[in-house]
């Protein structure tokens, strides 16, 4: 068992096993105790047993109503945020398909260009399989 006191700071401690306190509850009697006055402190037992206020009871309310509408407003906000993620991800989308597209664009004035010079040389022969692959892949993702 772990001692509860704190040595010889004169604080609580678990060294005896004399139940009673150190220091008298009233002058000149040993065992015995004198109630105290009342508003000082409120002894255990005249709470046991016994229900809760009515005004606990409505701070109780309060409580859950305020915990009620701070998860309704959470759940708002968190619709609210998902509904921007998802607004943001289709610019991201639309963004990305227009650079895809202006890809394109210059992709087939490049190859156009090729196409029509009479005398190419090799690597602009190889350019022209790339790119016409390219246009291929990007025909069957659309």
């Amino acid at each position: 068992m772990i001692p509860m006191g704190y040595g010889e700071y004169g604080a609580a401690s678990d060294e005896g096993d004399n139940s009673s306190p150190t220091t008298p509850t009233s002058v000149g009697v040993g065992d015995e105790r004198v109630a105290r006055a009342e508003g000082i402190k409120k002894a255990k037992s005249r709470f046991k047993g016994k229900a809760p206020s009515s005004q606990a009871f409505k701070e109780l309310e309060t409580f859950n109503t305020r915990l009620q509408l701070f998860g309704e407003s959470m759940n708002v906000s968190n619709k609210a945020e998902m509904k921007r993620l998802e607004i943001q991800e289709r610019k991201e989308a639309r963004k990305q398909r227009k650079i895809e597209l202006e890809q394109y664009r210059i992709n087939w004035e490049q190859l156009s260009r090729l196409e029509q010079k009479v005398n190419r040389e090799q690597w602009e022969d190889e350019m022209i399989v790339i790119l016409r692959n390219n246009f291929q892949r990007f025909n069957n993702d659309a």
